[in-house]
């Protein structure tokens, strides 16, 4: 008996960021040390005093390997609104799983600072090129003003973690 059933689609991946809402935030962020500084422009704005009364970004706890152990709070801009502003010669990778996500952190004092997400982005997500910013390191944060949900996206994604 011939079938005009098409294959099942793939189960939709939903995106752990919101789409930008036209009011704009920038943010200094920096090691514990200070020997890498950087900056970013998110939409919407991390604070709700910053929304202009529309939506406030959602910070992710992320529960990937990498950031659980880390204890990561995250959001996800565009690649190009993040600027290295000093210490790129203090920044180190760190490659894990997949080996294709590069991990950055600071090789003085061992701060996770951010994650290069092109390769999911482009492949996975197919979607506009991000960075995760760990915003445990923005400069003078109040994390109880950030609004935050828990993720788990990312926690079963292949290879499994194993040490």
């Amino acid at each position: 008996m011939a079938t005009d059933q098409q294959p099942a689609a793939p189960p939709a991946i939903e995106s752990p960021w919101p789409a930008p809402n036209g009011i704009w935030a920038s943010y200094d962020l920096h090691c514990h040390c200070g020997s890498v500084r950087y900056s970013m422009k998110i939409s919407p704005p991390l604070f709700e005093d910053q929304t202009e009364g529309k939506e406030q970004y959602t910070a992710i706890e992320c529960h990937c390997s990498h950031c659980e152990r880390q204890g990561a709070l995250c959001v996800h801009p565009l690649v190009e609104n993040i600027q290295w502003t000093q210490g790129l010669e203090h920044r180190g990778t760190y490659l894990c799983a997949s080996k294709k996500n590069p991990h950055f952190y600071c090789k003085n004092c061992g701060c996770f600072l951010a994650s290069d997400l092109t390769w999911l982005t482009e492949n996975v997500m197919k979607g506009e090129n991000r960075m995760t910013i760990n915003l445990r390191m923005l400069k003078d944060v109040d994390l109880s003003k950030l609004k935050i949900r828990q993720q788990y996206f990312m926690k079963n994604i292949p290879p499994k973690y194993e040490v």
